[in-house]
C-alpha cells in the first residue's frame, strides 16, 4: 500500500455540499459540538454495510467535483493519530478490497462511505421517530456483538430485531457461474425486491451440490456477516481432525456442537409469553414434532396424554426441558392407567443423554453461528427431534420480530442463514417448523439452503415448497421425469448435464439454464 500514516492525517477529507449540511443536522440532533464525530458515526455506519457499489462510488465522485463541496476535516481529526488512526484506516483499505489504494483513492472511499452512512442514519433516525433515546438504542441494538454460547443463560437483549446484512447480495452460482450457452456470469440476487432468499440444491453423490452450496455459503458471507445455523449429517461442512471438510466453522466463525457429546445450548422450549394460550400452543407444535419420531406413532388417546404432560411441564418448570415433559407424561398415563407403549418409550430414549442446555435463550442463541453434526451414529429419532425442536425455536423467534427492513433497492436484510445438509433424511419426516419456515421467514430475515439427493426428496404432500424457493439447482441424478420437470420445467434432463453442471432457475424465469458450477 503506497500511503503513509501521516499522509492520511494531513489529507483533507470531504464529503459533498448536501451531505455536509445533514452532518450538521446531525450534530445539532446529538448535542455534539465537533463535526467529526457525526462523520465518524457515519462512516462506521457504512463500513458495516455491504461494500459501496461502483454506482455509489461515482455518485459521490460527482457530487464532489461540483462547485459547493463540503467542507474539509482534516485526516488527524476525523480519525485520531497513532493506533486509533491505523485501525481506521485498516478498516477502510480492507472494505474497498484495494490493498494498493493511494491517498487519493483514500479520500475517494471515505467520501463514499460518509455520504452513504449519513443517509442510513437519516433513515435510522426517521424510523426511529425523530426520538433521541430510540434512535440511539436502535443504533445500539445494530452495533452490538452476538453473546457467547457456554456459561449461565443468556438474553438476547436488544440485538433481537438487529439485521446481519444490509444492501443486495449478488451470489454468483457455484465456483464458475458459468451459462453454458451464452458463457455469461450468473448470478442470484439473493434478498432483491419480490424474490426469496430460499435454495434448494440437488444431485447424486459426488455431484458437487454441497461444494457449490458452500462457495455460495462463502460469497454470501463475503457480503453480509449474517450467523449460520446448519445441520450437518455427514459430518464433513466444518474442518475435520486431518484438517479437510468444508471448513464451514472457520468461514463463518462458527461453533460446532455434536449431541449428546455437546448439548446444544439452547432454551429449546423457551416461551415468548407464559400465558394458558401461548402454553397450549407450544404443547401443540411439540406432539407434532414428537408425532414425526418413528418409534412413537402416537393414536388419539397418546397425543391427548402427550399434550397434557407438555402443559403440565411448561407451567411448573421455566425453563422447561425435555425430562421434564418425560416425567409429567410418565405421570399422566399413571393417572388414567394407561399402560407404558410406544410414546413412554421414544421420550425415554431421546431423554438418554442430554441433547439439550438451556443456556441461551433463542434472541441469544440465533446470534451466533452454530453447526450441529447429527452424524449416523446418532439414534433416529433423536436426530429428528433435534432438527425439529430448534427449528420450532427459529421459527418461533423469527415470528416475534418486527419485519426485516428494506433498503431504497427493496433488499431486505437478512438475520440468519440455515443451511440442511442431506436434507432428504428429514424431508420425509413432513417437519411442520421446516415448511412453516421456509413459508413465512423471509419477511422477517430467515434464508433456508436446503441440500439433497435429488428432487424427487421434495415430492412429499406437505413439503410443496419448492414454489417458495429463490433458486432451484440440479446436478445429475436419476430422478423421475415428473418430478424434474415440476421443478425445473418440460424437458428438463439432469441425466445430459456434464462434470460440475447443473440446470438451475430463480424465481420468475420461465425456465432453467444449463450452468457450469465448478
Amino acid at each position: 500500500m503506497s500511503i503513509s500514516l501521516s499522509e492520511v492525517a494531513m489529507a483533507n477529507f470531504r464529503t459533498d455540499w448536501n451531505s455536509d449540511e445533514l452532518n450538521t443536522t446531525f450534530m445539532r440532533r446529538l448535542g455534539m459540538q465537533k463535526r467529526y464525530l457525526p462523520a465518524r458515526l457515519a462512516i462506521a455506519h457504512s463500513l458495516a454495510m455491504s461494500r459501496p457499489s461502483h454506482e455509489e462510488e461515482e455518485l459521490v465522485l460527482v457530487n464532489q467535483d461540483k462547485p459547493d463541496p463540503g467542507k474539509v476535516i482534516k485526516g488527524y481529526a476525523l480519525f485520531g493519530t497513532g493506533t486509533t488512526l491505523s485501525v481506521w484506516l485498516s478498516l477502510i483499505v480492507q472494505k474497498s478490497g484495494k490493498p494498493d489504494t493511494n491517498i487519493k483513492q483514500l479520500i475517494a472511499d471515505v467520501g463514499v462511505h460518509w455520504q452513504r452512512g449519513l443517509a442510513r442514519l437519516d433513515e435510522e433516525w426517521k424510523q426511529s421517530g425523530g426520538q433521541h433515546a430510540a434512535f440511539v438504542r436502535r443504533l445500539v441494538g445494530l452495533a452490538e456483538l452476538p453473546t457467547a454460547g457456554a456459561g449461565k443463560r443468556h438474553t438476547g437483549g436488544s440485538t433481537a430485531d438487529a439485521p446481519f446484512s444490509t444492501g443486495q447480495i449478488n451470489v454468483p452460482i457455484g465456483e464458475i457461474a458459468e451459462d453454458v450457452t451464452s458463457k455469461e456470469k450468473v448470478i442470484w440476487n439473493m434478498n432483491g425486491q419480490g424474490g426469496s432468499p430460499h435454495s434448494a440444491i440437488m444431485g447424486g453423490v459426488g455431484s458437487g451440490k454441497t461444494r457449490t452450496a458452500v462457495a455460495m455459503l462463502r460469497r454470501i458471507r463475503e457480503q453480509a456477516d449474517v450467523p449460520l445455523l446448519a445441520f450437518d449429517f455427514k459430518g464433513d461442512l466444518g474442518t475435520d481432525a486431518s484438517g479437510g471438510g468444508y471448513h464451514i466453522d472457520k468461514i463463518f466463525g462458527a461453533q460446532t456442537l455434536e449431541p449428546p457429546r455437546t448439548p446444544i445450548p439452547l432454551d429449546v422450549l423457551s416461551l415468548q409469553s407464559r400465558d394458558s394460550i401461548a402454553i397450549a400452543e407450544a404443547a401443540s407444535r411439540f406432539r407434532d414434532s414428537f408425532a414425526r419420531l418413528k418409534g412413537s406413532r402416537p393414536g388419539d388417546k397418546q397425543r391427548t396424554a402427550l399434550h397434557e404432560a407438555v402443559t403440565r411441564a411448561l407451567h411448573t418448570h421455566s425453563p422447561c426441558e425435555l425430562h421434564h415433559i418425560k416425567d409429567a407424561l410418565i405421570d399422566v398415563y399413571t393417572e388414567r392407567d394407561m399402560k407404558h407403549d410406544g410414546a413412554i418409550s421414544t421420550m425415554e430414549e431421546i431423554c438418554r443423554f442430554p441433547l439439550f442446555t438451556p443456556a441461551n435463550d433463542p434472541a441469544a442463541f440465533f446470534q451466533t453461528s452454530r453447526i450441529i453434526k447429527l452424524p449416523p451414529n446418532v439414534a433416529e429419532d433423536s436426530r429428528t427431534i433435534v432438527v425439529n425442536l430448534v427449528l420450532d425455536a427459529l421459527d418461533q423467534h423469527l415470528n416475534s420480530l418486527a419485519d426485516s427492513q428494506c433498503d431504497a433497492d427493496g433488499a431486505r436484510s437478512l438475520r440468519i442463514l440455515c443451511l440442511i445438509d442431506e436434507a432428504h433424511q428429514i424431508l420425509g419426516s413432513k417437519l411442520p417448523s421446516l415448511a412453516s419456515l421456509i413459508r413465512m421467514s423471509r419477511s422477517k430475515g430467515g434464508a433456508i439452503m436446503l441440500i439433497s439427493q435429488s428432487p424427487d426428496d421434495f415430492s412429499g404432500a406437505d413439503d410443496e415448497f419448492l414454489s417458495e424457493m429463490g433458486l432451484v439447482a440440479a446436478f445429475s441424478t436419476n430422478a423421475p421425469p415428473r418430478h424434474t420437470a415440476k421443478i425445473l420445467g418440460k424437458g428438463a434432463n439432469l441425466g445430459a448435464l456434464g462434470t460440475g453442471e447443473c440446470l438451475a432457475k430463480k424465481r420468475g424465469d420461465q425456465a432453467a439454464s444449463r450452468i457450469r458450477a465448478w
